[in-house]
């Protein structure tokens, strides 16, 4: 058995998971992980693709299931049971595919609020970069992270509310991928990353010993785009989060109808009271992305340290 913690929580594996940070062995598992046969259900394709293999999704009265032809099969029961039906023997692979939707299962049927979406702590708040597919999710978050941020989650960001409801980002795990023309253009180290079974042209950047599973409070919410027809940075209305939300939604959207979806509302609009949300053009070019988030970490700071000031 393989002892790891994500997302705040203790999960006991039998499968090997190396993207997970380690556990305690000694501690109640949250969520366990087995391996065995599944009998699917009635499954439906969906719009999510990893490896370019489209996930297909189904669900019955007692579970959550997603499917890829060629890699596994999953079942999520009560946010605390994820069954794995391997087809094919690359672990790596199906680490892969374990610890991103399959995993999301469980956070989902545990009431947390998903986003496909990148977050990094900036001082102390987290800062959330969602958009479409290609929009720089992950290459902003490794160019904060360059400027000495710290990591948050890759492209799963999940929130919680504390008792005032306010939301919180919790920790997932020490992984960012990045493609190769970001490691170039961000002058990473290259010998210092892993290559990922996602893609030959993807890499991991693992701040192991720099990832904390702390959470932290949701301050700022960034919609990146790439039109060059509307203004550099824009506040959202209010009235507009709710459907952006949905849309960055990262499971099957047929688990979205009845009370999931006003759960989904309610739970957006209360993340609309507590952060900035702004709809921002990702910059030209990697020199002005560093530039632009110098200046954004660099103001954090000195606003942070002014209400220290004004504490004392």
């Amino acid at each position: 058995m393989h002892h790891y913690t994500a997302f705040g929580l203790s999960i006991h594996s039998e499968i090997s998971l190396p993207e997970l940070a380690e556990g305690d062995p000694h501690f109640t598992a949250d969520v366990y992980i087995r391996q065995g046969a599944i009998n699917l259900p009635a499954m439906r394709p969906t719009t999510i693709y990893r490896r370019g293999i489209q996930a297909f999704f189904g669900q019955d009265e007692h579970a959550l299931y997603l499917d890829w032809a060629g890699v596994a099969s999953f079942r999520a029961t009560a946010g605390s049971e994820l069954l794995v039906s391997p087809a094919t023997s690359d672990g790596n692979i199906i680490s892969l595919f374990t610890v991103s939707e399959a995993l999301g299962l469980l956070l989902f049927q545990r009431g947390h609020f998903l986003l496909h979406a990148s977050s990094v702590a900036v001082g102390d708040e987290a800062w959330c970069f969602m958009g479409v597919p290609g929009a720089g999710k992950s290459t902003t978050a490794a160019a904060f992270i360059k400027a000495g941020c710290r990591l948050l989650s890759d492209d799963l960001t999940a929130i919680t509310f504390n008792e005032p409801g306010n939301p919180v980002i919790i920790p997932a795990y020490p992984q960012l991928k990045i493609w190769e023309n970001t490691v170039t253009g961000l002058h990473y180290n290259k010998s210092e990353l892993e290559p990922v079974s996602e893609g030959v042209n993807k890499f991991s950047y693992q701040p192991r010993e720099q990832f904390s599973a702390r959470a932290v409070p949701l301050k700022k919410v960034f919609f990146l785009h790439k039109a060059r027809n509307k203004p550099a940075i824009q506040p959202m209305n209010v009235a507009e989060v709710p459907g952006e939300m949905l849309r960055n939604f990262p499971l099957a959207t047929e688990l979205m109808t009845g009370d999931n979806l006003k759960r989904h509302f309610f739970q957006s609009l209360q993340c609309a009271r507590s952060a900035e949300l702004f709809r921002k053009r990702r910059p030209e070019g990697f020199d002005n992305l560093e530039k632009w988030v110098a200046t954004s970490v660099r103001e954090q700071l000195i606003a942070e340290q002014d209400v220290v000031k004004d504490s004392v």
